[in-house]
């Protein structure tokens, strides 16, 4: 079985409110020209360590910035501010501010909740002359993501001289949010596929079986982001290419090559396999899916 696809990428970004000092500024200095983040911050960074309730947050900018009055940050849920703290400036690298420390009330119990998994971070960045920029960044708490549905047919039915297409898809529940899901790809084993029945003329091999007793995994086969079902599950699809049962050739629009002739397009078994991966390194995992290749 061969397989041909199409690939999205994704930018993923912050959501972002910037502040300068003007008069037609309203809101004691809040604007909406996002010219600064770009124009100057060059890595921002955050991290919640949820076994030792360590907050870590880095800020850096291109260049010193002389007129920085003060940076600090806030988390919030729901509008509802959680704990607020301080960046610091590094001594040995002014262009960089930072904040660590650990998120326990006087009690010594964590401040975050451990049955919420996505707040959101609110840096302001105060300039000497009173006006501010902010900007919004989401704040997670490591939790895996789960694949609550996918959609594999039981079985594919080969074209006669034509490809056709196969269509994969999967729901993915991230409690953390869609920014923090990294990746979301398949694998496959081909647990029988049925020897070609007419005379070899390509693959001397044609008409022996092959079967494989691991899963095969390949860069390019990633399932694409099609919508969010809710705040917290999201929806994706892969479109796969599959050989017809003569072998032809798989050609683009000019006529270009792009898979090989081959003496048959084989029949049997095969199994997927499906993975979510978050950003936190926390990954759900669907194996043993089974799809039979009939003509």
């Amino acid at each position: 079985m061969y397989c041909f696809r199409l690939n999205i990428l994704f930018l993923i970004g912050f959501i972002f409110l910037s502040c300068e000092n003007n008069s037609d500024i309203d809101n004691e200095g809040l604007c909406c020209d996002n010219d600064f983040y770009y124009n100057n911050v060059s890595a921002f960074y955050n991290h919640y360590d949820s076994e030792f309730n360590r907050l870590s947050v880095y800020l850096e900018f291109f260049d010193e910035i002389e007129n920085i009055a003060s940076i600090s940050g806030s988390i919030e849920e729901n509008g509802v501010k959680i704990f607020e703290f301080t960046l610091n400036k590094l001594d040995i690298n002014p262009e960089v501010f930072t904040f660590e420390g650990n998120l326990l009330d006087s009690y010594n119990n964590p401040i975050l909740s451990d049955t919420i998994f996505l707040y959101d971070m609110i840096i302001n960045v105060q300039f000497e002359d009173n006006s501010f920029y902010e900007f919004l960044s989401d704040l997670t708490t490591p939790i895996s993501p789960e694949i609550i549905n996918y959609n594999i047919p039981n079985s594919f039915e080969l074209d006669s001289i034509n490809w056709k297409i196969l269509t994969i898809g999967l729901d993915v529940k991230d409690l953390n949010g869609f920014s923090n899901i990294d990746l979301v790809k398949y694998e496959i084993k081909t647990t029988l596929l049925n020897a070609c029945e007419d005379e070899c003329v390509i693959d001397e091999n044609c008409n022996q079986d092959i079967i494989g007793d691991d899963y095969v995994a390949d860069d390019t086969w990633v399932l694409d982001y099609n919508e969010s079902n809710t705040d917290t599950t999201f929806s994706y699809s892969k479109e796969i290419l599959i050989r017809p049962i003569d072998g032809s050739a798989l050609y683009d629009e000019d006529g270009n090559i792009i898979f090989s002739e081959t003496d048959c397009g084989r029949t049997g078994i095969v199994e997927f396999k499906l993975i979510v991966t978050d950003k936190d390194g926390m990954n759900d995992t669907i194996q043993g899916i089974l799809m039979e290749i009939t003509k």
